[in-house]
């Protein structure tokens, strides 16, 4: 999991995801609740897509955010909490 302070001073987390047909997703997780967003990946395993989001730097994390779309699977984490 990576921190990332959005150019608004927004606080994320970011982990990585699976979507349907295990496709591996970055998920941005707004601290102090929000819409949580996804960002789709190159990478086809979990452990590529961990390696991957750990060598993204901050400006790559920043584009990767601003590109995302919402979970529409955010429901069930809402729910549970």
């Amino acid at each position: 999991m990576r921190t990332l302070i959005d150019v608004e001073g927004k606080e994320w987390d970011v982990a990585v995801g699976r979507e349907s047909y295990g496709m591996q997703v970055l998920l941005f997780f707004p601290r102090g609740g929000g819409e949580i967003r996804k960002a789709m990946m190159g990478s086809s395993t979990r452990l590529d897509a961990q390696q991957e989001l750990d060598s993204l730097n901050r400006q790559a994390l920043q584009e990767r955010l601003e590109s995302s779309q919402p979970w529409e699977s955010q429901d069930w984490f809402q729910n549970d909490r």
